[in-house]
């Protein structure tokens, strides 16, 4: 079937759907296009798939406030007709929220969308989340193990290029401490909000607990 449009619906990812994992919301969402009855383009060959193009993936337990899913349709609907339909066939915690067509040729999302803004809320402890990112910025890299049949690889990401000037903190609702920052990926990969907390708060004795994870805003730059 012919990619003729590509239709990129916005939506939100929240409370316990942030727990799915990166393809099950791909197949979370492509339900939703099914029983919204899109009239989406099917891949050729001995497995034929529905045509879609995702955003970055989310770390598990982490949401996102404005996520990006694509999916090629071969014949054109109203925009607004589109969105009903979606947001009548969608869970709350997996909401669309706009939609809009782009250039079916442009780069998949998850290649032109490189830059994530992230919002970390803690349970208090202002002062040593500061300092324990001010250190590991200084560092400049943190190191992530993988173990596989037996054998443990050490990798070393740097994020001089991949973290966008250093975290902003805040206080939040509750006594909470809400920490904002930006991250880049690169042909050379992404630095994760996720490793990058986890890095910075390890050995700390007593360290604040992560509240809750969220992209706020994904982008072009």
């Amino acid at each position: 079937m012919a990619k003729n449009f590509l239709l990129v619906i916005e939506y939100a990812e929240r409370d316990r759907l942030a727990y799915l994992s990166h393809l099950e919301t791909v197949e979370a969402m492509r339900r939703v296009v099914r029983r919204a009855q899109l009239p989406f383009a099917v891949s050729q060959g001995f497995s034929p798939h529905m045509e879609t193009t995702f955003g970055p993936a989310l770390p598990v337990g982490a949401g996102g406030d404005g996520e990006y899913f694509g999916v090629y349709l071969e014949d054109y609907i109203a925009p607004e007709t589109a969105l009903e339909r979606l947001q009548k066939m969608a869970p709350t915690n997996l909401m669309p929220l706009s939609v809009r067509y782009a250039d079916v040729h442009a780069d998949a999302l998850d290649v032109y969308y490189n830059t994530s803004t992230w919002r970390a809320e803690f349970a208090g402890g202002p002062s040593v989340l500061e300092e324990a990112f001010a250190r590991l910025c200084e560092v400049g890299f943190i190191e992530t193990v993988k173990v596989k049949k037996g054998k443990t690889k050490v990798k070393r990401v740097e994020f001089a290029t991949r973290l966008v000037g250093p975290p902003a903190f805040a206080e939040g609702e509750g006594g909470k401490v809400v920490m904002a920052f930006t991250t880049r990926q690169d042909n050379e990969g992404a630095l994760r909000p996720d490793k990058f907390i986890d890095a910075a708060l390890d050995g700390i004795e007593a360290a604040p607990q992560l509240v809750a994870l969220t992209r706020t805003r994904l982008s072009h730059t």
